[in-house]
Parts: structure tokens; sequence; C-alpha cells
């Protein structure tokens, strides 16, 4: 019975002390990777350049640019047509980790090759929570999420990410029209 309690009072500061200091879990400052929604099947091509706070999402509609220094979001359609929004709350993404993430614990994956994920619960405010299941590869200081759940009071959305690269092919896919008005209020 001694040794239960002492286990209860030791195991959670050893967990404490061997979760990852979560502002050290950053993306590369350029990357891509092929975005996949599994709650709505929307797909896109998603590049983000934090030397310039921005991240582009291609649709085969047109695109979206988050400006992250401005809190504003780009739609900008098939034809070059642009309009502006605040970015929401559910726009939420940062290089790195913020210092509220708290660490959820280590899976792995693969039945030869193992594969280990760390979940991270990000409290963005009292109504939102997203969840991240983040890859970090062995010898390599940068991350990226694998998989991103983000629960709101406007629901559940599932993003699975696949084919990352620390890099950006092309780097128009930042750039926003001159003429961009706000989008009119709904």
């Amino acid at each position: 019975m001694q040794f239960l309690a002492l286990f209860l009072l030791v195991a959670p500061v050893a967990y404490t002390l061997a979760a990852p200091d979560p502002t050290t879990i950053c993306l590369p400052e350029k990357s891509s990777a092929y975005v996949f929604s599994l709650t709505d099947n929307r797909k896109a091509n998603v590049s983000a350049d934090f030397s310039q706070n921005k991240v582009a999402a291609v649709y085969d509609q047109g695109r979206r640019v988050s400006d992250l220094a401005t809190n504003y979001t780009y739609m900008i359609d098939a034809a070059g047509a642009c309009t502006r929004q605040p970015l929401p709350v559910l726009g939420f993404l940062t290089r790195c980790l913020p210092a509220k993430a708290v660490y959820l614990g280590t899976v792995f994956e693969g039945f030869v090759k193992k594969v280990s994920l760390d979940g991270w619960l990000i409290p963005v405010n009292q109504d939102t929570n997203v969840t991240l299941l983040t890859f970090t590869e062995p010898g390599q200081s940068n991350s990226y999420f694998v998989l991103r759940r983000d629960d709101s009071p406007r629901g559940q959305r599932i993003t699975f990410v696949s084919n990352p690269v620390a890099s950006v092919a092309d780097s128009s896919v930042f750039n926003i029209p001159a003429v961009c008005p706000d989008s009119p209020a709904v």
C-alpha cells in the first residue's frame, strides 16, 4: 500500500518532467503539405512561410491566405477576385506550440518500424481547443502535425496532413491582390 501511495505521488512529477517543452515543438520556417479534412472532405495544398507570417491554402476554387501578423484572411477565387475577413479563432496557427499547450503523451504507429507521435492539447479560449498529433523525425529539430482536431461551438473539424516538405515550391501563393475589400457581414 505504501508503494502505491508513493507511486501515485511520484509518477505525475516524473511524467511532467519527461514532457517536452511545447515551445520547442516547431514547424520549419517554410513548409508545404497536402491537407485533407476528414469532416467535410475538403483538400488543399497548404504552405507556410513564417518569415512572412503567412499561411496559404490552395483549393480547386482558389486560395486562402492568412496573414498571422495582421490577423486577416484573404479569400481569392479562381478569377482573382479577393475579399478579406478577420482570421477566425479556428485559424489558430503558430510556428511553435504555445507554452500553454498540454502534453498528452506519446503513441507509436507501425508494425515493423515504429514511429513515435506526440499528442498535444492547446486551449485556445474557453470555448475552443485544438488537439494535435505531432511527429519529429529522429535527429531533426522541426516537427509537423499529422492530425489536427479543432473543437469549438461551431463543431468539430479533423484534418489529416500528408507529404510534408520543409520548403515552399511557389511563393506566389502568399501574394495578396492590391484590392481586397472586407467580406460582407453575414
